[in-house]
């Protein structure tokens, strides 16, 4: 027995579809989604002067929460 479904729809201007359909493209783009990734990881390592890896024995509670041993420098990429 065959069921009959609607489907909900809702209409939007062609170019907000297109806008739509490019961003979604974007983020299916694995390659650049990594070299975003790589970017951060630099930004972050060049205003912080850490390296970011995957241990995090290092993040205590009482590391987190004294942040005014923190020493943030002003950078360029602030405001990237």
């Amino acid at each position: 027995m065959l069921e009959n479904h609607s489907m909900e729809t809702i209409t939007i201007p062609k170019s907000e579809y297109s806008k739509l359909k490019r961003e979604l493209d974007l983020l299916r783009d694995n390659k650049l989604l990594k070299r975003v990734n790589e970017l951060i990881d630099i930004l972050f390592e060049e205003k912080y002067n850490l390296i970011l890896t995957d241990y995090t024995d290092d993040l205590t509670e009482f590391a987190i929460n004294n942040e005014k041993d923190w020493n943030v420098i002003n950078s360029g990429w602030d405001h990237v």
